[in-house]
Protein backbone atom coordinates (compact mmCIF):
# COMPACT_ATOMS: atom_id res chain seq x y z
CA UNK A 1 0.00 0.00 0.00
CA UNK A 2 1.38 3.54 -0.50
CA UNK A 3 1.90 5.78 1.65
CA UNK A 4 0.73 8.99 1.13
CA UNK A 5 -1.95 10.61 3.16
CA UNK A 6 -3.31 13.73 1.66
CA UNK A 7 -4.45 14.58 -2.21
CA UNK A 8 -5.82 17.65 -3.61
CA UNK A 9 -9.00 17.65 -5.41
CA UNK A 10 -9.17 20.57 -8.45
CA UNK A 11 -13.34 20.17 -8.69
CA UNK A 12 -13.37 23.29 -11.33
CA UNK A 13 -10.65 25.56 -12.98
CA UNK A 14 -13.38 28.63 -12.75
CA UNK A 15 -12.83 31.48 -10.75
CA UNK A 16 -14.52 35.25 -9.92
CA UNK A 17 -10.68 36.28 -8.91
CA UNK A 18 -8.24 37.39 -10.76
CA UNK A 19 -5.07 37.18 -8.63
CA UNK A 20 -2.01 39.23 -9.72
CA UNK A 21 0.38 36.41 -8.71
CA UNK A 22 -1.98 33.03 -9.29
CA UNK A 23 0.32 29.96 -10.55
CA UNK A 24 -2.77 27.77 -12.15
CA UNK A 25 -1.21 27.32 -15.68
CA UNK A 26 -4.86 27.35 -17.08
CA UNK A 27 -5.46 31.08 -15.74
CA UNK A 28 -5.64 32.35 -19.25
CA UNK A 29 -7.49 29.30 -20.71
CA UNK A 30 -9.88 28.10 -18.00
CA UNK A 31 -12.65 25.52 -18.35
CA UNK A 32 -15.99 26.21 -17.21
CA UNK A 33 -17.55 25.18 -14.15
CA UNK A 34 -18.71 22.22 -16.34
CA UNK A 35 -17.69 21.32 -19.46
CA UNK A 36 -17.99 17.73 -21.06
CA UNK A 37 -14.40 16.70 -19.47
CA UNK A 38 -15.81 17.82 -15.51
CA UNK A 39 -15.80 14.47 -13.21
CA UNK A 40 -19.66 14.35 -11.79
CA UNK A 41 -20.20 13.71 -7.96
CA UNK A 42 -20.20 10.12 -8.50
CA UNK A 43 -17.07 10.14 -10.42
CA UNK A 44 -15.25 11.69 -8.26
CA UNK A 45 -16.45 9.99 -5.03
CA UNK A 46 -15.19 6.40 -7.18
CA UNK A 47 -11.78 7.86 -8.28
CA UNK A 48 -11.35 9.11 -4.42
CA UNK A 49 -12.56 5.51 -3.16
CA UNK A 50 -9.84 3.75 -5.61
CA UNK A 51 -7.15 5.99 -4.14
CA UNK A 52 -7.98 4.95 -1.08
CA UNK A 53 -7.86 1.76 -1.81
CA UNK A 54 -4.26 2.07 -3.21
CA UNK A 55 -3.02 4.14 -0.12
CA UNK A 56 -3.03 5.73 3.13
CA UNK A 57 -4.94 8.46 2.32
CA UNK A 58 -6.20 10.05 5.10
CA UNK A 59 -6.92 14.00 4.04
CA UNK A 60 -8.50 16.09 0.45
CA UNK A 61 -7.93 19.77 -0.13
CA UNK A 62 -10.56 20.52 -2.36
CA UNK A 63 -9.35 23.34 -4.18
CA UNK A 64 -9.48 24.82 -7.55
CA UNK A 65 -10.00 27.92 -9.34
CA UNK A 66 -13.38 28.28 -7.08
CA UNK A 67 -14.62 25.33 -5.60
CA UNK A 68 -17.39 26.98 -3.81
CA UNK A 69 -18.93 28.21 -7.58
CA UNK A 70 -19.69 23.92 -7.42
CA UNK A 71 -23.01 23.90 -6.78
CA UNK A 72 -22.76 20.58 -5.63
CA UNK A 73 -19.32 20.97 -3.28
CA UNK A 74 -21.50 20.38 -0.23
CA UNK A 75 -22.06 16.81 -1.34
CA UNK A 76 -18.98 15.85 -2.50
CA UNK A 77 -17.72 16.80 0.85
CA UNK A 78 -20.65 14.81 2.43
CA UNK A 79 -19.17 11.37 0.40
CA UNK A 80 -15.58 12.08 1.38
CA UNK A 81 -16.52 12.54 5.07
CA UNK A 82 -18.25 9.13 5.14
CA UNK A 83 -15.12 8.04 3.32
CA UNK A 84 -13.61 8.61 6.43
CA UNK A 85 -11.28 11.44 5.28
CA UNK A 86 -10.74 14.83 6.20
CA UNK A 87 -11.76 17.74 4.01
CA UNK A 88 -10.12 21.42 3.92
CA UNK A 89 -12.27 23.54 1.36
CA UNK A 90 -9.51 25.58 -0.09
CA UNK A 91 -11.58 29.04 -1.15
CA UNK A 92 -11.80 32.87 -1.58
CA UNK A 93 -15.16 32.60 0.49
CA UNK A 94 -16.84 34.77 -2.68
CA UNK A 95 -20.13 32.36 -3.35
CA UNK A 96 -19.94 31.23 0.47
CA UNK A 97 -23.65 32.21 1.83
CA UNK A 98 -25.04 31.34 5.37
CA UNK A 99 -27.25 28.91 3.33
CA UNK A 100 -24.97 27.23 1.51
CA UNK A 101 -22.61 27.10 4.76
CA UNK A 102 -25.19 24.89 6.08
CA UNK A 103 -25.26 22.11 3.91
CA UNK A 104 -21.75 21.35 4.75
CA UNK A 105 -20.87 18.96 7.35
CA UNK A 106 -19.85 20.34 10.75
CA UNK A 107 -16.20 18.57 9.91
CA UNK A 108 -15.78 20.57 7.31
CA UNK A 109 -12.60 22.75 7.23
CA UNK A 110 -12.22 25.88 5.21
CA UNK A 111 -9.17 27.59 4.37
CA UNK A 112 -8.82 31.15 3.16
CA UNK A 113 -6.29 33.82 1.91
CA UNK A 114 -5.90 36.89 2.81
CA UNK A 115 -3.70 39.44 1.10
CA UNK A 116 -3.83 42.03 3.48
CA UNK A 117 -5.66 43.82 6.42
CA UNK A 118 -5.82 46.74 4.39
CA UNK A 119 -9.78 46.20 1.70
CA UNK A 120 -7.55 47.98 -1.06
CA UNK A 121 -4.69 46.00 -0.79
CA UNK A 122 -6.42 43.08 -0.86
CA UNK A 123 -8.39 43.60 -4.01
CA UNK A 124 -5.79 45.08 -5.90
CA UNK A 125 -3.84 41.67 -5.09
CA UNK A 126 -6.96 39.53 -5.22
CA UNK A 127 -8.19 41.85 -8.45
CA UNK A 128 -11.62 41.86 -7.73
CA UNK A 129 -13.46 44.83 -5.89
CA UNK A 130 -15.14 43.65 -2.86
CA UNK A 131 -13.21 40.63 -2.46
CA UNK A 132 -11.72 41.64 1.03
CA UNK A 133 -15.57 42.48 2.36
CA UNK A 134 -16.86 39.01 0.77
CA UNK A 135 -13.48 36.81 2.33
CA UNK A 136 -14.36 38.97 6.05
CA UNK A 137 -18.20 38.07 5.57
CA UNK A 138 -17.43 34.38 4.49
CA UNK A 139 -14.77 33.55 7.65
CA UNK A 140 -17.36 35.31 10.22
CA UNK A 141 -19.75 32.70 8.42
CA UNK A 142 -17.52 29.67 8.73
CA UNK A 143 -16.12 30.11 12.37
CA UNK A 144 -19.81 31.49 13.46
CA UNK A 145 -20.69 27.91 12.60
CA UNK A 146 -18.15 26.42 14.27
CA UNK A 147 -16.05 24.82 11.49
CA UNK A 148 -12.27 25.10 11.69
CA UNK A 149 -10.63 27.98 9.56
CA UNK A 150 -6.87 28.25 8.28
CA UNK A 151 -5.84 31.77 7.53
CA UNK A 152 -3.48 32.13 4.88
CA UNK A 153 -1.27 35.01 3.80
CA UNK A 154 0.90 35.33 0.37
CA UNK A 155 3.68 37.31 0.18
CA UNK A 156 4.17 39.25 -3.13
CA UNK A 157 6.17 42.65 -3.46
CA UNK A 158 3.06 44.84 -2.87
CA UNK A 159 2.14 43.25 0.75
CA UNK A 160 4.93 41.10 1.79
CA UNK A 161 5.69 44.37 4.34
CA UNK A 162 2.43 43.63 6.13
CA UNK A 163 2.59 40.56 6.88
CA UNK A 164 2.03 40.37 10.66
CA UNK A 165 -1.22 42.59 10.04
CA UNK A 166 -3.20 39.75 7.84
CA UNK A 167 -2.17 37.56 10.41
CA UNK A 168 -3.11 39.27 13.53
CA UNK A 169 -6.81 40.17 11.38
CA UNK A 170 -7.09 36.30 10.68
CA UNK A 171 -6.56 35.39 14.06
CA UNK A 172 -9.46 37.77 14.84
CA UNK A 173 -11.57 36.17 12.30
CA UNK A 174 -11.56 33.14 14.19
CA UNK A 175 -8.43 31.39 12.48
CA UNK A 176 -7.08 28.50 14.48
CA UNK A 177 -4.59 27.32 11.83
CA UNK A 178 -1.88 29.78 9.97
CA UNK A 179 0.46 29.46 6.97
CA UNK A 180 2.57 31.98 5.48
CA UNK A 181 3.99 31.64 1.83
CA UNK A 182 5.59 33.73 -0.67
CA UNK A 183 4.03 33.77 -3.99
CA UNK A 184 5.26 31.05 -6.55
CA UNK A 185 6.49 31.62 -10.21
CA UNK A 186 5.05 30.71 -13.61
CA UNK A 187 5.97 30.72 -17.14
CA UNK A 188 3.41 33.64 -17.05
CA UNK A 189 4.52 35.28 -14.06
CA UNK A 190 8.25 35.32 -14.60
CA UNK A 191 8.39 38.55 -16.67
CA UNK A 192 6.44 40.23 -13.85
CA UNK A 193 8.77 38.98 -11.16
CA UNK A 194 10.75 42.20 -10.59
CA UNK A 195 7.34 44.21 -10.49
CA UNK A 196 5.47 41.07 -8.26
CA UNK A 197 7.96 38.38 -6.53
CA UNK A 198 9.41 39.72 -2.75
CA UNK A 199 13.06 41.12 -2.49
CA UNK A 200 15.02 38.73 -0.12
CA UNK A 201 14.76 41.91 2.33
CA UNK A 202 11.28 41.85 2.19
CA UNK A 203 10.47 38.45 2.74
CA UNK A 204 12.80 38.67 5.59
CA UNK A 205 10.35 41.54 6.51
CA UNK A 206 7.77 39.78 6.36
CA UNK A 207 9.02 36.03 7.86
CA UNK A 208 10.16 38.04 11.10
CA UNK A 209 6.22 39.26 11.51
CA UNK A 210 5.29 35.53 11.40
CA UNK A 211 7.14 34.79 13.84
CA UNK A 212 6.70 37.66 16.17
CA UNK A 213 3.01 37.13 15.76
CA UNK A 214 3.45 33.39 15.97
CA UNK A 215 5.17 33.74 19.51
CA UNK A 216 3.53 36.38 20.91
CA UNK A 217 -0.16 34.02 19.91
CA UNK A 218 1.36 30.83 20.63
CA UNK A 219 0.75 29.29 17.57
CA UNK A 220 2.72 27.97 14.74
CA UNK A 221 2.93 29.48 11.50
CA UNK A 222 3.49 26.88 8.51
CA UNK A 223 5.44 28.26 5.62
CA UNK A 224 4.73 25.11 2.70
CA UNK A 225 5.98 27.04 -0.69
CA UNK A 226 9.42 26.46 -0.38
CA UNK A 227 12.07 29.30 0.48
CA UNK A 228 15.46 28.18 -0.40
CA UNK A 229 18.18 28.59 2.35
CA UNK A 230 20.58 30.69 -0.38
CA UNK A 231 17.67 33.38 -0.47
CA UNK A 232 17.23 34.21 3.09
CA UNK A 233 18.63 32.84 6.61
CA UNK A 234 15.80 30.46 7.59
CA UNK A 235 18.00 28.61 10.98
CA UNK A 236 16.50 32.40 12.83
CA UNK A 237 13.02 31.52 13.15
CA UNK A 238 12.53 29.23 15.89
CA UNK A 239 8.10 29.61 15.67
CA UNK A 240 7.73 28.76 11.86
CA UNK A 241 7.53 25.39 10.60
CA UNK A 242 9.21 25.16 6.74
CA UNK A 243 7.67 22.72 4.66
CA UNK A 244 9.92 21.17 1.39
CA UNK A 245 8.59 19.64 -1.81
CA UNK A 246 8.35 15.84 -0.56
CA UNK A 247 9.47 15.05 -4.57
CA UNK A 248 7.24 12.00 -4.50
CA UNK A 249 7.65 10.98 -1.23
CA UNK A 250 5.23 10.21 1.69
CA UNK A 251 4.47 14.06 2.30
CA UNK A 252 3.70 14.67 -1.09
CA UNK A 253 0.81 15.83 -2.07
CA UNK A 254 -0.43 15.09 -5.67
CA UNK A 255 -3.55 16.87 -7.16
CA UNK A 256 -6.39 15.47 -9.13
CA UNK A 257 -7.58 17.52 -11.85
CA UNK A 258 -11.60 18.36 -12.59
CA UNK A 259 -10.96 16.13 -15.39
CA UNK A 260 -9.59 13.24 -13.09
CA UNK A 261 -6.19 13.73 -14.63
CA UNK A 262 -3.59 13.56 -11.94
CA UNK A 263 -0.50 15.87 -11.71
CA UNK A 264 2.70 15.78 -9.33
CA UNK A 265 1.34 19.13 -7.48
CA UNK A 266 -1.37 22.00 -7.80
CA UNK A 267 1.80 24.22 -9.14
CA UNK A 268 2.58 21.67 -11.77
CA UNK A 269 1.06 21.36 -15.32
CA UNK A 270 2.58 18.00 -16.40
CA UNK A 271 0.13 15.19 -16.71
CA UNK A 272 0.68 12.07 -15.37
CA UNK A 273 -2.20 9.84 -16.57
CA UNK A 274 -6.23 9.54 -16.44
CA UNK A 275 -7.28 8.00 -12.90
CA UNK A 276 -10.55 7.43 -14.75
CA UNK A 277 -8.54 4.80 -16.81
CA UNK A 278 -5.42 4.09 -14.49
CA UNK A 279 -5.25 3.39 -10.70
CA UNK A 280 -3.37 5.91 -8.50
CA UNK A 281 -0.67 2.87 -7.51
CA UNK A 282 -0.23 2.32 -11.63
CA UNK A 283 0.15 6.30 -11.87
CA UNK A 284 2.36 6.97 -9.10
CA UNK A 285 4.67 4.26 -9.79
CA UNK A 286 5.13 4.61 -13.46
CA UNK A 287 8.04 5.69 -14.91
CA UNK A 288 6.83 9.13 -15.96
CA UNK A 289 6.20 10.07 -12.40
CA UNK A 290 9.83 8.64 -10.79
CA UNK A 291 11.39 10.88 -13.46
CA UNK A 292 9.64 14.01 -12.38
CA UNK A 293 11.09 13.81 -9.21
CA UNK A 294 14.53 12.24 -9.60
CA UNK A 295 16.52 15.52 -11.09
CA UNK A 296 18.22 17.71 -8.40
CA UNK A 297 20.19 20.80 -10.00
CA UNK A 298 23.81 20.60 -10.04
CA UNK A 299 24.68 23.84 -8.78
CA UNK A 300 22.83 22.56 -5.80
CA UNK A 301 23.73 19.30 -5.57
CA UNK A 302 27.19 20.27 -3.05
CA UNK A 303 25.33 23.25 -1.19
CA UNK A 304 26.73 23.06 2.44
CA UNK A 305 24.14 25.72 3.76
CA UNK A 306 21.18 24.68 6.55
CA UNK A 307 18.38 22.16 5.55
CA UNK A 308 20.28 22.18 1.93
CA UNK A 309 19.61 18.49 2.06
CA UNK A 310 16.05 19.29 2.06
CA UNK A 311 15.74 22.13 -0.38
CA UNK A 312 17.33 20.08 -3.11
CA UNK A 313 16.77 23.09 -5.68
CA UNK A 314 13.56 23.85 -4.29
CA UNK A 315 10.25 24.05 -6.07
CA UNK A 316 10.75 21.88 -8.69
CA UNK A 317 7.36 22.37 -10.53
CA UNK A 318 8.35 26.04 -10.62
CA UNK A 319 11.39 25.48 -12.42
CA UNK A 320 9.75 23.21 -14.71
CA UNK A 321 6.65 25.52 -15.37
CA UNK A 322 9.75 28.46 -15.87
CA UNK A 323 11.96 27.14 -17.67
CA UNK A 324 11.03 24.07 -19.24
CA UNK A 325 13.65 21.55 -16.90
CA UNK A 326 13.84 20.29 -13.38
CA UNK A 327 17.38 20.22 -13.88
CA UNK A 328 17.84 24.23 -12.98
CA UNK A 329 17.11 25.47 -9.25
CA UNK A 330 13.93 27.24 -8.72
CA UNK A 331 13.17 30.38 -10.42
CA UNK A 332 12.64 32.41 -6.81
CA UNK A 333 16.42 31.88 -6.36
CA UNK A 334 17.72 34.06 -9.88
CA UNK A 335 14.54 36.79 -9.32
CA UNK A 336 16.42 37.55 -6.18
CA UNK A 337 20.13 36.48 -6.29
CA UNK A 338 20.77 37.24 -10.34
CA UNK A 339 17.78 39.58 -10.95
CA UNK A 340 19.51 40.50 -14.45
CA UNK A 341 18.88 37.07 -15.47
CA UNK A 342 15.32 36.85 -15.45
CA UNK A 343 13.17 38.24 -18.77
CA UNK A 344 11.62 41.86 -18.22
CA UNK A 345 8.47 42.39 -18.40
CA UNK A 346 7.35 44.88 -21.69
CA UNK A 347 4.23 45.05 -19.84
CA UNK A 348 2.71 45.64 -16.29
CA UNK A 349 1.90 42.78 -14.85
CA UNK A 350 -1.36 40.57 -15.55
CA UNK A 351 -4.69 42.50 -13.98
Amino acid sequence: MLSFEQIVLEVTEACPNACLHCYNYWRDDRAPVRSSGTLTRNEIRAIIRSIKADSRLKHVGISGGEPLLRRDLPGIASDLIDEGLGVLVITSGASLTEAVLSRFPRETAFEMTLFSSDAALHDRVAGRTGAFARLVKAALLVTGRGHPLAISVVANRLNAQRTGDALRLGLALGGNAFLFNRMNLTRAMLPHAGELAPTAEQLSVALDQAEEFARECRTTVSVSVPIPPCVVDLTRYRHLFFGWCARGGVDSYYTVGYNGLLRPCNHSSQILGDLRTHSFRELVRSRRTRSFWRPVPSECKQCELPDAHLCRGGCPAAADECYGTRLRRDPVVDVILRPAAVPVARKGPPS
